[in-house]
């Protein structure tokens, strides 16, 4: 049998709903979902919505960013960061999601698909540690 391939399915549910109406991609996702129940497929729903999303995405010239920091960016600096961000990746729009983590001390952490730039205090004393250690 051949293995099941999520990003397919997305594709397929992208294609179905994303130039549609509303009523069209509301009865095209009801019939996709009953279709992932009938083949017993639905514990692949979350990675099928993340596959969809990065589809979704990709085809519309955007781009998720995570952004986790130790207070929150002031309006210059998250606009310094998207602009580069959209310089970076060419894109026409960034989405930038600000998560609050006190572990890291100070410095900032940039995941992007499944890329992460780290610049994080944490991340560096581990470096220096490993660097120590050797």
């Amino acid at each position: 049998m051949k293995a099941l391939r999520t990003t397919e399915l997305a594709r397929a549910l992208l294609e179905m709903t994303d130039s549609a109406s509303r009523e069209v991609s509301e009865k095209a996702t009801k019939d996709f979902a009953a279709y992932l129940k009938d083949k017993g497929l639905l514990a692949h729903v979350p990675r099928i919505i993340a596959d969809y999303g990065k589809l979704y995405n990709e085809k519309h010239g955007m781009l998720d960013a995570s952004v986790t920091l130790t207070t929150r960016l002031g309006e210059s600096e998250k606009k310094k960061l998207k602009e580069a961000l959209l310089k970076k990746y060419a894109v026409k729009d960034v989405t930038i999601d600000e998560r609050i983590d006190q572990r890291l001390i100070g410095g900032i952490r940039i995941l992007v698909g499944d890329e992460l730039y780290d610049a994080s205090v944490q991340n560096s004393l581990r470096q220096l540690q490993a660097q120590l250690l050797k």
